[in-house]
């Protein structure tokens, strides 16, 4: 088999059909993006701060945290997204009213992460045209990045794309190389170079895309393009690296501002959970549970979850789903079929994917997070693992080509079912006739968004506001705020800034310590989640936390 040759000969058979395929297709993705859009932002938090930071971009101020009381403090996150954001920002510049243009950009991202994805998978892995187009399809309404897309303001929809992208023209440069148009590989080398840069400004988890670009151009010996992509990223990545690294935030700005936004990511990996200082810390030696227990995690649930989403992912944010044995042992399974399709792809030809994928998995299991959220970005290269794996499997078994073309056709719409029937799970219960069935992730915005615009009215201008959600209270009150973590080890700065309200918000039900339910409530939210703003005092004459 010729992969670079094959998709010649499958040309031909790309016509009306096709185009009527893909017409339905985008309606299809449209409607169903359309249809799970909501007004909900900044519940993740992270996403919270990418439109603050956009903001900031926007309207002027830097690439700064613009709700510390302290100005110029510099956040920690890549400036990528926010960049992207700010141009969107600036057309729209009234929060929250210009959320759903927000929200437009992961949309479009994930439309054409599908139309990227599928000519990746029809020209460069040689797959069939229906399965190229079932894997991009998948890909495209995968129900994981539906949500990133519509129910928050995250990156890894952008992410998806940029990725995408990169690989496509690395290849695309190996491609030319190997036919003598070294001018045009060269180029292409650059331009990848350009689009894996983006990816690592974007997210910090790219750069497993920028190593193993260089890897594998090194490999293929193309040695000067390996040395052009070097170079191209380092002129586009070093100036954020300096930067960032000259503007570090200073002690007492990261216990002035707190949270995971002014904390370094060295810290954060030796956290339990990376950003929450009070998870606690682990050592080298606790690494290999980690990996371990993230890794279980990865094969008893997520790779269900790619599959079939509806039986392994709650259908809406914050909710549990208490998996089988048999479901733990169906997803198992499914991971070992995507590892054997992996080493049967890297058999054949070891491309980009087979280094990148490998290298940005090893950065999920050795994070300390849900590993469904850090793997979302990978789900067009897991899914194609799988359906290789499932072809290999075929030919072991001396399944004769007619049978295994049908074979990996109907696993391949396997995945676009699931991914339906994920969407159509949400759809059909955002729109239920009766309200308390409805998301609860929308109820929980609307009482937090309510609970926001009340303190907003309620606290003095010119106050300072603890939260568990500061760029969230300031986009939508003005007031300078801060982290409300760890206010024991806080406390001496939280007088010195004169803070004297505390506001308890989270999309799920609020519950007060003996500390702070001592404390006077000036305001509670009507619903469930009993969102809570307090009144620490004044500041020159309070006793210390816990103190009373």
């Amino acid at each position: 088999m010729k992969p670079l040759e094959a998709p010649v000969a499958r040309r031909a058979a790309v016509g009306p059909a096709f185009a009527f395929a893909a017409a339905g297709a985008l309606a299809v993705t449209l409607a169903i993006y359309l249809l799970r859009m909501d007004r909900v932002v900044g519940l993740v938090v992270d996403d919270a701060w990418y439109v603050l930071l956009a903001k900031a971009l926007a309207t002027g101020d830097g690439y700064t945290l613009i709700n510390s009381p302290t100005p110029g403090i510099t956040p920690f996150y890549p400036p990528g997204f926010p960049a992207l954001l700010s141009i969107f920002y600036r057309l729209s510049p009234v929060f929250p009213d210009n959320v759903w243009l927000l929200k437009s950009v992961s949309i479009a991202a994930m439309i054409a992460a599908g139309i990227v994805a599928f000519r990746y998978f029809e020209r460069d892995r040689a797959l069939p045209v229906e399965v190229a187009f079932a894997l991009a399809f998948a890909t495209a309404i995968y129900p994981g990045l539906v949500f990133l897309a519509t129910s928050t303001v995250m990156s890894e929809c952008v992410f998806t794309l940029v990725q995408l992208v990169a690989i496509l023209v690395i290849e695309r440069s190996v491609r030319d190389a190997s036919r003598g148009a070294a001018s045009s590989a060269q180029r292409y080398a650059a331009v990848g170079g350009v689009f894996a840069s983006i990816a690592f400004l974007t997210r910090s988890a790219g750069l497993a895309l920028l190593v193993g670009g260089v890897i594998y151009l090194a490999k293929e010996k193309l040695f000067r393009q390996a040395a052009i992509f070097a170079v191209v990223a380092a002129i586009l990545v070093g100036p954020w690296t300096l930067y960032s690294r000259a503007h570090v935030p200073t002690a007492e700005q990261r216990v002035e501002q707190g949270g995971s936004i002014v904390m370094p990511y060295d810290v954060q990996f030796w956290n339990r959970v990376a950003g929450r200082q009070l998870s606690g810390t682990i050592e080298l030696k606790d690494l290999p549970g980690r990996v371990f227990e993230n890794l279980t995690e990865i094969g008893k649930a997520d790779f269900g979850a790619f599959v079939f989403y509806s039986f392994y992912r709650p259908v809406e944010a914050g909710e549990t789903i208490r998996l089988s044995n048999r479901h733990a042992a169906i997803s198992l399974l499914f991971a070992f079929v995507a590892l054997f399709g992996y080493l049967a792809a890297a058999r054949e030809k070891l491309t980009l994917a087979e280094i990148a994928v490998p290298l940005a998995l090893s950065i999920c299991v050795l994070w300390g997070w849900e590993q469904i959220r850090l793997l979302a970005p990978l789900v067009p290269f897991l899914l194609f693992y799988l359906v290789i794996g499932v072809r290999a499997m075929a030919r072991l078994a001396r399944v004769d080509a007619r049978a295994q073309a049908i074979l990996l056709a109907i696993v391949s719409w396997v995945f676009v079912v699931g991914a339906l029937d994920g969407n159509y799970r949400y759809i059909q219960k955002k729109y239920d006739p009766v309200p308390a069935n409805r998301p609860r992730w929308i109820s929980a915005f609307e009482e937090n968004e309510a609970f926001i615009r009340q303190l907003g009215a309620r606290v003095p201008q010119g106050e300072t506001i603890a939260t568990d959600n500061p760029a969230l209270v300031h986009l939508y009150t003005g007031h300078k705020t801060i982290a409300s973590n760890n206010p024991a080890a806080r406390w001496r700065m939280w007088k010195h800034l004169g803070v004297r309200y505390y506001a308890k918000i989270s999309p799920y039900p609020v519950e007060l310590d003996a500390v702070e339910s001592s404390l006077p409530v000036l305001h509670r939210s009507d619903g469930d989640l009993a969102l809570r703003l307090l009144d620490l005092g004044p500041p020159e004459s309070r006793a210390a936390w816990g103190e009373n």
